[in-house]
């Protein structure tokens, strides 16, 4: 579970700040599901620039609050948009988004202790 979000680490990444993580946790958790969505618009509209750069964003939001699995997903959503492979992205994006589940669930969970 801890690479799907490392608490320690990322709150050392916050010098064990905890205020400041729970407002940066929050803000993934309002913010994520609507890039997720916006992702998903993209692969409709088979728009692999804007796929890329939204898988980039992803990755850039996981890496911030310590989500390895996830940014990892991001990454390789991110190299497959940018070599026009949006199946793969697809592929990627469904395993992104059962993952992301489970590491909301921990984050909320954080908040909740904080």
């Amino acid at each position: 579970m801890k690479d799907l979000f490392d608490v320690d680490h990322f709150l050392d990444s916050v010098v064990q700040d905890r205020g400041l993580a729970v407002v940066l946790v929050e803000a993934f958790i309002e913010d994520c599901p609507k890039r997720v969505a916006e992702l998903t618009r993209a692969l409709a509209e088979d728009d692999t620039d804007k796929a890329g750069k939204l898988a980039h964003s992803l990755k850039g939001m996981c890496g911030v609050v310590r989500a390895g699995a996830l940014s990892r997903l991001a990454l390789a959503m991110e190299f497959a948009a940018q070599d026009g492979d949006l199946d793969s992205v697809r592929k990627r994006l469904g395993m992104f988004i059962e993952e992301l589940d489970q590491a909301m669930a921990l984050m909320e969970d954080f908040t909740s202790r904080c």
